[in-house]
């Protein structure tokens, strides 16, 4: 989505530039070092790019307090519209399995991820940033490369050791409880679904939020002007009716009251329009058809 802000200064590129240093960004290394927004906007997305490190300054991603409340998401300035950080991590992490990376590129990559998540309060989070300091550890250590991914001996079950522990097996992919017989399900996988999800189903709920905002703001904001204009033709029909016998107005009293009563009405209606700030899921579906033109679903 070009825009007529950023994208309209010479030497700007949506795709190649960062939205808040505007410097060129670099794909190096799998192009951990930046984020490009995936939000969608209208018929596309918003795809503008920024330095991670830059959002980090910015108070734009990672886990940030006051009223733009993120905790693990990165916030895009040109679209207002949020990206959860969890996905983006686990590719910075797969960036970091791959065997023909310098040690000091890698543990770059991982402090990086460990910013966008500390202090989630994510579970998930919390996890992978467990997952992260303890590779970052092992790094110092001078670990080798293969030995550096492997989960702690007290994750792990070892049922030579623990004859009462469940042992998994897989079978066609799947995870199976060899004690029971019942499929498991991986923790990390499905709680990346179900933070997609939520994040999916927030950012829709701000966008309907957003449109019926919209809606109710620019039918107010008529039927202001239109009450305004109704006074004020009063008040030039009531001075001219008290002018007639110097003009020769043609002003007649029938023609102010049936004014006043029409500003009534109106007032009526205004009222009946101001229930709406309860929110559109709480006011009769005639109201919102009949004053906002909106048909709501039950």
């Amino acid at each position: 989505m070009p825009c007529d802000i950023c994208c309209s200064e010479p030497g700007f590129c949506r795709d190649c530039c960062c939205i808040l240093c505007c410097k060129t960004v670099s794909s190096a290394y799998g192009g951990y070092s930046y984020i490009k927004c995936q939000v969608k906007v209208g018929a596309g997305i918003c795809g503008h790019v920024a330095h991670m490190e830059c959002a980090l300054r910015c108070l734009l991603a990672g886990k940030v307090g006051g009223s733009i409340g993120l905790d693990a998401q990165y916030h895009c300035r040109r679209c207002d519209g949020r990206t959860d950080m969890i996905s983006h991590v686990n590719n910075l992490l797969q960036t970091c399995k791959a065997a023909d990376l310098d040690d000091e590129i890698r543990k770059k990559i991982l402090n990086l991820g460990a910013c966008l998540l500390r202090g989630s309060q994510k579970p998930i989070a919390k996890e992978l940033l467990r997952r992260i300091e303890l590779a970052i550890s092992k790094l110092k250590c001078g670990t080798n490369l293969e030995d550096i991914w492997k989960e702690d001996d007290s994750l792990i079950a070892h049922s030579a050791d623990h004859g009462n522990d469940v042992m998994e097996v897989t079978v066609n992919d799947s995870p199976l409880d060899v004690r029971t017989g019942l499929e498991s399900y991986n923790f990390l996988s499905r709680s990346l679904k179900l933070e997609a999800e939520v994040d999916q189903v927030l950012q829709d709920l701000r966008k309907s939020q957003e449109f019926e905002y919209k809606l109710a703001e620019e039918t107010l904001q008529a039927q202001k002007t239109y009450l305004q204009n109704l006074y004020e033709q009063l008040d030039s029909e009531k001075y001219e009716l008290a002018c007639q016998n110097s003009s020769g107005s043609v002003v007649s009293f029938s023609a102010v009251r049936e004014r006043k009563k029409q500003i009534r009405r109106e007032l009526v209606k205004f009222e009946v329009m101001k229930k709406v700030a309860n929110g559109f899921g709480r006011t009769s579906n005639d109201i919102i058809m009949e004053h906002f033109g909106l048909k709501m679903i039950d």
